[in-house]
């Protein structure tokens, strides 16, 4: 019997210290006297930065050696990126466009592109499988 009062007791005082109110009807809080209803700074993403889209993927042009990513409509482009044997990498842009970095831009006529024989040939020579 006493272990259950002394749990009933224990329950009763946590439950105590998680109430809000600290007897102030002011809308204060804490001992800073800040409004604790205010919600906090929200925290902001910074835009994009890089090459537009439009501007680096043209079938025949060259994909920059330090290529990383290009923005569109004030988003980063659609991409997926393999790693090369070699250091460079294998980009696939909005699944229209692929270039190694450094190399020639190719735009497949059918679609997906992912399955043209063109697009399997760099990949294999990309990742050597």
């Amino acid at each position: 019997m006493p272990r259950l009062a002394i749990l009933t007791l224990t329950a009763l005082m946590l439950l105590a210290g998680c109430t809000s109110s600290d007897g102030k009807s002011d809308g204060q809080s804490g001992k800073d006297g800040k409004d604790s209803s205010k919600p906090s700074a929200t925290k902001t993403t910074p835009a994009p930065t890089g090459p537009d889209c439009a501007e680096i993927w043209k079938s025949g042009a060259t994909l920059p050696e330090d290529y990383t990513q290009c923005v569109e409509d004030g988003a980063y482009g659609t991409q997926e990126v393999t790693k090369c044997q070699d250091g460079t990498k294998l980009v696939a842009y909005a699944d229209a466009y692929y270039a190694v970095t450094g190399g020639p831009i190719s735009k497949p006529d059918v679609a997906p592109m992912q399955d043209t024989e063109e697009y399997g040939k760099a990949y294999s020579s990309c990742t050597g499988e």
